[in-house]
């Protein structure tokens, strides 16, 4: 589908307007101010959002205050296949002479400052750690075979960070995009393009749906279309933006700001049961799930 899109552009569309994303940012100025109000956030101390938090917050706030890497829990070996496979793919767009390989990727992250994944395996026994890295060259094969070249007129950008400031600095919500293609200061319309190693679930299209946003906040105009491609299961979805998806991206960080806010201020987070309560670290000692359960 990549390859359609970029030898097609037109086929994406224009983007949301800079009407929509006025409208995005006043929904959003309003939900801050009245997020400080209660949470107490200043510039030297934020409220710091990223997709992670935003979806736990809207998920199950009491989940949302735990450290992310005890929430982890015994998704570890996803989260790891992930990394390589999104550093994989990233190799493919910035167009190397040859193919990148799963060496390529656990390199990559290393360049890049990122130890998670080497520091994994090498905690493991060298059997596990071979079957892992099986596994990911698998998923990494399968996606980079049927990658295109990206022509440099798309201006390919990979870990692409976006930001939005809100309320004078006191709340921040931040995303670093795995790709971003054309759109400001290139002529083609926006792409932006999620990769995971898994399989799909709908949080993969709010992830996409909140990059939109921001790069939108921050260019002036929202990215054309989201193309999140899953190398667990090959499934691949094109969404356009538009302007619903950009103001329902602004509804969810608005309520995350409005459900933080309470339990900066000291308040009791309460437990909401959904489906991901069996991987959550909290379960054993949550009444509620246990009773959901």
């Amino acid at each position: 589908m990549l390859a359609e899109l970029l030898a097609s552009p037109a086929r994406l569309g224009p983007g949301a307007g800079p009407e929509v994303l006025a409208e995005a940012c006043s929904l959003l100025e309003s939900a801050a101010a009245a997020g400080v109000a209660v949470g107490g956030w200043t510039v030297d101390e934020p409220l710091r959002l990223a997709k992670r938090s935003v979806r736990e917050l809207l998920t199950c706030p009491r989940r949302a205050l735990v450290d992310s890497s005890l929430s982890a829990g015994g998704d570890l070996t996803n989260l790891v296949l992930g990394d390589i496979v999104d550093a994989g793919a990233k190799l493919a767009t910035l167009g190397p002479r040859v193919p990148p390989t799963v060496d390529d990727a656990v390199g990559f992250l290393a360049a890049s400052g990122s130890t998670f994944v080497s520091d994994h395996l090498a905690s493991l026994s060298s059997e596990a750690a071979a079957e892992l890295l099986a596994e990911a060259a698998a998923r990494l094969d399968s996606l980079v075979a049927s990658w295109p070249a990206v022509p440099g007129a798309w201006w390919p950008r990979v870990e692409e960070p976006a930001r939005l400031r809100l309320a004078g600095g006191a709340i921040v919500v931040s995303g670093k995009l795995d790709i971003l293609l054309g759109g400001p200061p290139t002529p083609l319309p926006g792409l932006v393009v999620e990769l995971k190693a898994g399989r799909w679930f709908d949080a993969v299209r709010y992830d996409g749906h909140l990059y939109a946003l921001l790069v939108g906040l921050r260019d002036g105009v929202a990215p054309a279309a989201v193309l999140s491609v899953c190398a667990g299961d090959g499934a691949t979805q094109l969404e356009p933006i538009r302007a619903e998806v950009l103001l329902h991206a602004a509804e969810r960080v608005a309520e995350a700001i409005t459900v933080a806010a309470p339990l900066a201020a000291g308040e009791p987070a309460p437990a909401r049961p959904n489906p991901t309560c069996p991987y959550c670290p909290l379960r054993p000692t949550c009444p509620e799930a246990q009773a959901a359960a």
